[in-house]
C-alpha cells in the first residue's frame, strides 16, 4: 500500500474491502474533514462528529464513483453528518467557549476577534440548518472552495440547478441572518470571512 497511490485506485481497493486504502484515504483529507467538524461542534463532540463521518463514508465506499472526486464525496458525507448534528437534540449540550489561541491583546481587540469567531459559528450553524439540498453546495463552494462544476458532478445536477440551490440557500440565510448582514457586507462577504476563521 503506498500513500503516494491516486485517490481513485485506493476507492477501488476500499470498495473491495481494503480497510489500509480507506485508512491512506482518511489521512490524506482528515484535514477538510477535521473542519467541517470543527465548524458546528466542539472539543471531544468535534472528534465525534468527526469520526461518524469516517464510519459513514466506509459503510458507504462502495457508492463512491471512481470518475468523481473522493475528496469532494467525502466532504459532502461530513456536511451530511454535521448538519444532522446540528439538528440533533444532543447538540444543545455544546458550551462554546473562547479560544486560547488568542494572543494578550486590548480589550477592543479581544472583544472584536469575539465577535468575529462568534460570527463565523452562527454562520457554519445557519448553513448546517439549510434543507440538505442547499445545505451541501453552500458549504462545497464557500468553506471549502469546490467549484460549481466539481459539486454538480458530485450531485448528479446541472451547474445551473446547482447555481440555482445556492441562491436560494443565500436568501435563506439572508434571513435568518438579518441581524449579522447589511448592505455593505452581505451574506456572501461574511461567509469568506467564515471561512477563514481558525475554530
Amino acid at each position: 500500500m503506498s500513500e503516494l497511490q491516486p485517490d481513485t485506485e485506493l476507492v477501488a481497493l476500499a470498495a473491495g474491502g481494503d480497510r489500509d486504502a480507506f485508512a491512506v484515504l482518511c489521512r490524506r483529507h482528515e484535514a477538510r474533514l477535521w473542519r467541517i467538524a470543527a465548524g458546528v461542534a466542539r472539543g471531544a463532540d468535534a472528534e465525534d462528529l468527526a469520526q461518524e463521518a469516517i464510519v459513514r463514508a466506509w459503510c458507504a465506499i462502495d457508492k463512491c464513483r471512481s470518475a468523481s472526486s473522493f475528496e469532494a464525496w467525502v466532504c459532502r458525507i461530513a456536511v451530511n453528518a454535521a448538519r444532522d448534528y446540528h439538528r440533533s437534540a444532543w447538540r444543545r449540550k455544546i458550551v462554546f467557549t473562547g479560544s486560547s489561541e488568542i494572543d494578550i491583546a486590548s480589550e477592543d481587540d479581544m472583544a472584536q476577534e469575539a465577535e468575529r469567531r462568534e460570527m463565523a459559528r452562527r454562520l457554519r450553524r445557519a448553513v448546517a440548518a439549510l434543507p440538505q439540498r442547499q445545505c451541501t453546495p453552500i458549504w462545497m463552494y464557500y468553506f471549502e472552495q469546490f467549484s460549481l462544476a466539481e459539486i454538480a458532478e458530485l450531485e448528479q445536477a446541472a451547474e445551473s440547478t446547482i447555481r440555482s440551490r445556492i441562491q436560494v440557500g443565500m436568501r435563506r440565510l439572508r434571513n435568518a441572518l438579518d441581524d449579522l448582514v447589511t448592505e455593505r457586507e452581505p451574506v456572501a462577504d461574511a461567509m469568506r470571512v467564515a471561512k477563514g476563521m481558525q475554530l
